[in-house]
């Protein structure tokens, strides 16, 4: 058998493959023999053969390799292609594949006193979970250096390890910091018309003399200078450093600052008291003197619509010398007016209520008049916008205003003019679906308006219907015809592309989940047509499992209309741990002031372990420690049920809180299964099984025959939860509502001595008034029925219910000891008003609430007559984890000589 051995190196280029033989006609009789695949010098797993779509048997063609090769490059997880072929007659062909390398940690040694947090923000080369390169490690070595010395560590000599782990295809990198030279500030002098005394200048810098040199520092003493000078009205100036004298010898270095003041910018407001911040920024560059009286005028004139002086004139002028650049606004207010109601006039396509809808107003318009003003001149050009969109490119409106008794009704005078109408609507080119089914994709309709953006709009609409049923490739034209005034025909010219099927589905970058895991999410198949809605659903439910800090899908076109669908994962930190400390007050607060009580920490922490087994499971330990409650939990979660998507959870906790009138322990198991309702994400369904038994430790009443001390109580229960989240974000909501039910049967099963049913509803809705004010009401509603024992009963007081009240100590008390005991029935009711207390401080809100509610110990026993009132106001600041809250309540019910204030320090909303 004569055979000739050799190997051609294709290093993949993609001109070099398509001048090959068959691209100049030439016909190649031999077969394929065989295909391998090899990945890190070992065969390939079954995903990466399939990459290759060549078989034994096949005709050999050096142009479908070179297809192949490009094929493979798209798909962006090979740094190298290799393909060796060996044989003349019958050919052998070897593709060598080498993966890339994701980087997996970033480490350093000897950072001095610097954060390695800051150091590793600074390199931007690199970033972990991403693809790792050499060439990539040198930029960032640049970018730490630089960064070093920004800090004050100059000529700093890194060193750079990598350990790379070719088994997993990821990387470490190790920079090391062997030296770096420190120099202490010697001098420091300012250049050029300074102005200002030296002295000041240099007081108000931390860059100063036998202090540590870090030019990041000296950065910020500049802003530092330069608002010292705009504050002075010098709003143009200019200070950087002008030049660094190193003495290598002594490690010192010597500093010069230049300053150029520039022209002096004077503003003054006559007429009112307008703040001049406002001004300033303006003139901060060098701008057309006219353009910036004109920007002055404007901000002037919105700001005096907004305080009510609707018809307020301002008069600018300027002179200029040398130094000095005096720009001068007259203000004549006029009078201050109350806004009523505004009134639309002229228009008959469109009725008021829609003009409000599609504008936004239907929430805050009855509240314009108070705070809103200046959006009333701004509401001319948004009406004229919206006219357009119905086709009315001619429309005009004009704002006037009726005044009587020192009140303005503004009205909106509305002049449609003709509108453009589409006549008829074609479709040219299109065989795979009807002229109907295009027609219900689009917003476009016969006889309807004509507006060109909503064309392009509908041309998008249609580009991805086609992309939803399976093909790819396709082109739309659109062209709007005049057949006569205002008369359009909308022509869709439609180039349709190809049918496409996914012919096989690549998974990559799993290297702990298992294939499984990720198969069982994907809402596409092999076989079936490429639905574009599918595949982003898949992309969607992947990264809804939250192993995964990437998801990618890319489709790799094959030949005759099939694809292969490559889904490329990173995978996510497993590890998780946090720590939280607090402090608590021992007894009740006396003091807002926190010192001045008896106080002790308090703590929390949490160990997470995720996406145990590579099957998107999650283990954690949660502890809490303080004086009154401990709390450990273990859970588990898990995103199916037997196989069935549903989100599980099973905890087992045990635990131990003191209260106002008992303390018990708790040892517990529940499972609880998570569903959607309707695939809407925002209401969900809950369904909890719970086991726990609990032993009442102190009681501070008389003892029920279920509230026994030292003796173990075992509940068996299961409840139904209703959840809808409609709020706009859950820590620091601004509008929307939540709703939460919860349905519990308490039944004697497994020996257990539970025999109750209760239900518990609460809604909250937030309206935001005008911008930054709101509204929000709370409505608590609970009711049980049984044998309840005093840790199952309903109880309300505190920061987070009644604000009248202490914690818990609202409604039924036992008539000997005075302590709650709690109650069968719930009614609460909470008001709440929030506002912005200084322009310049964002998150600093000030609040007026109003609480109604009480608790019965029976159901019988509710009347409307007993509700208590409770007033108050507070402070609240706005942090990531929810607001901040002080406040001071008043029970408006108390006993005379007993309506004292009670002051509750809370993070977190009132729930």
């Amino acid at each position: 058998m004569r055979r000739i051995l050799f190997t051609l190196l294709f290093i993949l280029s993609v001109f070099n493959f398509s001048l090959l033989v068959e691209a100049e006609g030439i016909e190649d009789s031999r077969m394929v023999k065989s295909v391998t695949v090899v990945v890190k010098d070992q065969p390939a797993l079954q995903d990466y053969k399939d990459l290759i779509p060549v078989e034994e048997g096949d005709p050999f063609s050096l142009y479908q390799i070179s297809e192949i090769i490009k094929q493979v490059y798209r798909t962006g997880l090979f740094s190298d292609v290799r393909v060796m072929i060996e044989d003349i007659s019958d050919v052998h062909l070897t593709f060598v594949l080498t993966k890339k390398l994701l980087l997996r940690n970033i480490e350093f040694e000897n950072t001095f006193d610097l954060s390695p947090r800051k150091m590793k923000d600074s390199i931007l080369s690199l970033d972990e979970g991403r693809l790792f390169s050499e060439r990539d490690v040198q930029k960032a070595a640049e970018e730490l250096h630089n960064f070093l010395a920004n800090a004050g560590y100059f000529k700093a000599k890194i060193h750079v390890s990598t350990d790379i782990d070719n088994t997993a295809s990821q990387s470490n990198v190790l920079f090391t910091v062997i030296s770096a030279n420190q120099y202490l500030v010697d001098s420091i002098v300012f250049k050029g018309d300074v102005v200002i005394e030296e002295t000041r200048l240099k007081k108000a810098m931390q860059t100063r003399p036998g202090k540590p040199y870090a030019p990041a520092v000296l950065d910020e003493d500049i802003e530092k200078l330069k608002e010292i000078y705009k504050s002075l009205d010098y709003q143009q100036v200019k200070i950087g450093l002008k030049k660094e004298e190193f003495d290598e010898e002594n490690s010192r270095v010597s500093l010069s600052i230049s300053v150029v003041p520039m022209t002096r910018v004077e503003l003054v407001v006559e007429g009112y008291n307008f703040p001049l911040n406002q001004l300033s920024p303006i003139w901060e560059a060098s701008v057309f003197e006219e353009w910036g009286l004109a920007e002055g005028e404007a901000k002037i004139l919105s700001y005096m619509r907004q305080k009510g002086f609707l018809f307020a004139q301002v008069d600018s002028s300027f002179d200029r010398n040398a130094t000095v650049l005096r720009v001068y606004h007259k203000v004549i207010p006029g009078n201050r007016y109350r806004v009523g109601d505004p009134e639309f006039r002229g228009m008959s396509y469109l009725s008021v209520d829609r003009i409000k809808k599609d504008l936004g107003l239907t929430e805050n318009f009855l509240f314009l008049n108070k705070t809103d003003k200046a959006r009333l001149f701004d509401l001319v050009a948004e009406i004229e916008s919206l006219y357009r969109t119905y086709g009315f490119s001619d429309a005009r409106v004009d704002l006037f205003f009726e005044r009587l008794d020192g009140k303005v009704k503004p009205v909106f005078n509305i002049e449609e003019e003709s509108q453009n109408r589409i006549a008829k609507i074609e479709f040219q080119g299109n065989s795979l679906f009807t002229r109907e089914d295009l027609i219900q994709q689009i917003r476009s309709s016969p006889d309807g308006p004509f507006y060109q953006p909503n064309v392009q709009k509908d041309r998008g609409l249609l580009e991805t219907y086609y992309l939803n049923k399976g093909i790819r490739g396709t082109q739309i034209v659109t062209q709007a015809e005049v057949i006569e005034e205002g008369s359009y025909v909308l022509r869709f010219q439609i180039q349709e592309g190809n049918i496409v099927t996914i012919d096989k589905i690549l998974l990559t970058g799993n290297d702990v989940t298992r294939k499984s895991t990720i198969l069982r999410e994907l809402t596409v198949k092999a076989g079936e047509l490429a639905f574009f809605s599918s595949i982003l659903e898949t992309k969607r439910k992947l990264e809804g499992l939250g192993i995964f800090s990437e998801v990618h899908i890319e489709e790799i076109p094959l030949s005759d209309g099939k694809i292969n669908l490559l889904i490329d994962v990173r995978e996510g930190q497993r590890n998780y741990a946090s720590l939280g400390l607090g402090v608590e007050t021992e007894e009740k607060a006396q003091s807002f002031v926190i010192w001045n009580n008896a106080i002790r920490l308090r703590g929390t922490g949490e160990l997470i372990r995720s996406n145990i087994f590579g099957a998107a499971h999650q283990l954690s330990l949660i502890g809490q420690l303080s004086l009154r409650e401990q709390r450990a939990v273990l859970s588990w979660e898990q995103p199916y049920f037997f196989g069935i998507p549903l989100e599980t959870y099973v905890n087992t906790w045990l635990e131990s809180e003191e209260r106002k009138s008992y303390g018990f322990t708790r040892r517990g198991f529940s499972l609880t299964t998570i569903s959607p309702i309707l695939k809407n994400p925002d209401m969900i369904f809950l369904v909890t099984l719970r086991y726990a038994r609990t032993k009442l430790f102190r009681l501070s009443i008389p003892e029920s025959s279920v509230d026994r001390q030292h003796f173990p109580y075992s509940t068996t229960a299961i409840s139904g939860s209703l959840i809808w989240d409609g709020r706009d974000e859950p820590f620091n909501p601004e509008r929307g509502h939540f709703l939460s039910s919860v349905i519990e049967w308490a039944y004697p099963l497994f020996n257990s001595e539970s025999d109750f049913q209760k239900i518990f509803t609460k809604y909250q809705h937030y309206v935001p008034l005008i911008p930054k004010v709101m509204l929000s009401y709370t409505t608590r509603l609970g009711l049980g029925r049984g044998v309840i024992p005093i840790y199952e009963r309903f109880f309300a007081g505190g920061s987070n219910s009644f604000r009248g009240e202490e914690f818990d100590e609202l409604g039924p008390t036992d008539p000997d000891s005075l302590q709650p005991i709690g109650g069968k029935a719930l009614i609460l009711f909470t008001m709440e008003l929030s506002f912005p207390l200084f322009p310049g401080v964002n998150d600093l809100y000030g609040a007026v609430f109003f609480d109604k509610g009480n608790v019965f110990a029976k159901r019988s026993l509710v009347r409307w007559k007993d509700l208590t009132d409770a007033v108050g106001f507070g402070l609240r600041y706005r942090t990531p984890f929810g607001p901040v809250r002080l406040e001071l309540g008043w029970n408006l019910d108390a006993p005379q000589g007993e309506k004292k204030p009670i002051a509750f320090i809370t993070i977190g909303n009132v729930f």
